[in-house]
């Protein structure tokens, strides 16, 4: 499938957090790593632990269980997949996040290199407390820590390696 042929879902929610990257590999190496779903773990940074929580294949309706460091456990649902070019999941609500929306979407530009671009939207819950919450501290981890996220996509393809999580 081409990405050309194909635009990233709009998303809806108040809030939204973008991010792009470039990587040195082929759309299909890249979604190689993408795909593999359930095991975000071996390079997420922020993803101590992920597995499947149902026996669907991959795509819409496939879910995931991810334990992240020092914010909790959500459950990811996949809400649109194109095989090759990138898809959509739903995330459970998380802090003062309500139910949010991740875009993952592949382009392969003309030199054979990708670009990967993701859209995390999301509205807030918790009324005030929640607003100051996602204004004082829950934005900021946001946008810090999704450039992290896609450089470690970034790595990997290029690298091959696994990200090695300490033990605790």
């Amino acid at each position: 499938m081409n990405s050309t042929a194909l635009q990233a879902p709009k998303l809806t929610g108040k809030h939204q957090v973008t991010a792009s990257i470039v990587i040195n590999a082929r759309q299909r190496q890249v979604w190689a790593l993408l795909e593999d779903f359930y095991d975000v773990y071996t390079w997420a940074p922020a993803v101590i632990k992920s597995h499947s929580l149902n026996n669907k294949e991959l795509g819409i309706g496939a879910g995931r269980f991810c334990e992240l460091d020092g914010f909790g456990s959500i459950e990811e649902y996949i809400t649109a997949w194109y095989p090759g070019v990138g898809f959509v999941y739903q995330i459970t609500p998380l802090g003062p996040l309500d139910k949010s929306h991740s875009s993952w979407w592949l382009r392969e530009m003309a030199d054979g290199r990708t670009e990967l671009a993701v859209v995390l939207s999301y509205n807030i819950r918790f009324g005030l407390f929640g607003r100051l919450m996602h204004k004082l501290v829950m934005r900021k981890k946001i946008e810090q820590s999704l450039p992290g996220t896609l450089m470690a996509v970034k790595n990997k393809v290029e690298s091959n390696a696994l990200i090695v999580k300490n033990a605790a």
